[in-house]
């Protein structure tokens, strides 16, 4: 959980480790309780350990839009044993030094990683990870978002897209395991869940915040090509999305603090975000109103602001609507203001 103030954090980087898989990673094991691991580890043979997905994740890694900076933990956690990680051990190493020697990447240690962040950021910046093409076959396409206020991820399947997830980061909500000790071997830590694709999902009922439009009369997910992603704005990120089944383009303009979505181009297309989830997931939502959405998780209450569009309840199957105002949809995520 990243702090929003120098006053609340702690004065040491946290870096995620393993290299997780940007693309398949969240939605291993969906259904289930448990998230399996595509990785970076050599010890997995379908990533890791397997020469065509490492040689497509280091190609995103250091060609992806990333804002600030990219990295990747390289090696192997727990003791899998050289039989086990020696295969993708011996694959990667070689690149890793090919690609340093085009001075693509640097490596150094991670203690040497944490001094270089503390001597260039004061707080958590925001990064991107991107991947607008994926392996082999797929069409799969998306980009993450982080920042010291929140995060999001945007998933495009088989053209379509959806909001897989979004939480917002709070420094005051505490762990389950700051005043009491772990009994166990499963430990949970959590953010402030607005869209949690993950754990609101079933096999079948697969959760997100999806985009739609009214076409020939009925409802219909909007459909597009491949999206173009920018991050030479310092401190922004700008995603370009054409599509193909209205006229127009769907642009994203997100920064540290919100994201504007608007829809460009001469039509009038009745267009809107759909969240829907598995039916008995326990959700966190108190109060959906017409400029915000007011939550309650773990005994933490917490909102999103519209700046741009309103809120509603459809229907019973939909968990809520946000419809554009003038073509645009703006979601804050940085206010800090109490429930009414």
């Amino acid at each position: 959980m990243p702090a929003q103030n120098v006053e609340s954090q702690i004065s040491v980087p946290v870096f995620r480790m393993l290299g997780s898989d940007p693309v398949r990673q969240y939605d291993n094991g969906l259904g289930t309780k448990k998230q399996k691991v595509v990785s970076l580890e050599p010890v997995y043979p379908e990533s890791g350990g397997d020469a065509d997905w490492i040689n497509w994740y280091f190609g995103q890694l250091v060609e992806g839009e990333c804002m600030e900076y990219a990295y990747v933990q390289a090696g192997q956690e727990n003791s899998f044993t050289w039989n086990r990680m020696s295969k993708g051990y011996e694959l990667q190493m070689p690149l890793i030094a090919k690609l340093r020697d085009e001075k693509k990447i640097k490596v150094e240690t991670l203690a040497e990683s944490g001094q270089w962040f503390r001597e260039n950021y004061k707080t958590t910046p925001a990064t991107s990870v991107t991947v607008t093409e994926d392996l082999k076959e797929s069409n799969k396409k998306t980009v993450w978002f982080n920042s010291r206020y929140y995060r999001f991820n945007l998933l495009w399947q088989d053209n379509a897209l959806r909001f897989r997830d979004i939480h917002v980061f709070d420094e005051t909500l505490a762990s389950d395991y700051l005043n009491e000790k772990a009994t166990s071997s499963k430990c949970d830590y959590y953010a402030l869940p607005i869209v949690d694709g993950f754990n609101w999902s079933t096999a079948d009922d697969v959760a997100g915040l999806r985009f739609k439009a009214v076409i020939n009369g009925r409802e219909k997910c909007i459909e597009g090509g491949t999206p173009v992603v920018d991050d030479s704005n310092e401190g922004q990120l700008y995603i370009s999305w054409p599509l193909v089944n209205i006229k127009g383009t769907m642009e994203f303009q997100v920064d540290a603090n919100r994201v504007e979505i608007r829809l460009t181009g001469n039509n009038q297309v009745d267009w809107f975000l759909d969240l829907t989830t598995d039916p008995d997931a326990g959700l966190p939502f108190k109060k959906i109103s017409s400029d915000r959405i007011d939550c309650n998780f773990k005994g933490m209450d917490y909102s999103v602001f519209l700046d741009g569009g309103t809120v509603s309840v459809p229907d019973k199957d939909v968990v809520f609507r946000i419809i554009p105002e003038e073509k645009s949809i703006g979601l804050s995520f940085s206010e800090r203001k109490v429930n009414d």
